[in-house]
């Protein structure tokens, strides 16, 4: 009984290390970022890659939204679309300025090329992506800014 004891608290232990991954790199995070982008991994909660500040958007987003209906997020902002087939992923140097950092990442999603710059913020010992700013002509956008934008609607 010991053992299944010690190896359940081993299991869970071992998971919320990896849910609590930090990243040392600006350029480390954007990668784990993007790869679930191309093997579906997708972690159900995404809070480990987001800032304080971010995720209490997306907290805030989902506390404001009436029951039924989308919320501010009406797409993929680390995309720039509804769906996704990402080649030539590209992730730039990071220009780091104490604890902050901004990457540029270049991709095409179904042949039509993307661009964006994630802003990063250095907490709890790791990156972690604190907004995000496309400039693409068709659809520019500051994820922080379609948070307000909502958020706005409801108060």
């Amino acid at each position: 009984m010991r053992l299944v004891t010690l190896a359940a608290g081993l299991v869970l232990a071992l998971t919320s290390l990896a849910a609590a991954q930090s990243y040392d790199t600006p350029e480390a995070l954007i990668e784990a970022f993007y790869q679930p982008y191309f093997d579906g991994s997708f972690p159900e909660d995404e809070s480990q890659f987001r800032s304080a500040a971010l995720q209490a958007l997306y907290d805030n987003d989902a506390q404001i939204t009436p029951e039924g209906e989308m919320g501010a997020i009406s797409f993929d902002p680390y995309i720039d679309g509804q769906d996704y087939d990402i080649t030539d992923l590209e992730i730039g140097a990071a220009g780091i300025a104490g604890d902050y950092a901004s990457v540029d990442v270049t991709f095409s999603n179904f042949g039509e090329p993307r661009s964006l710059t994630y802003e990063l913020v250095l907490e709890d010992g790791g990156w972690k992506v604190d907004d995000v700013v496309s400039t693409n002509p068709d659809n520019p956008y500051r994820l922080s800014e379609i948070f307000a934008e909502a958020a706005a609607l409801y108060q």
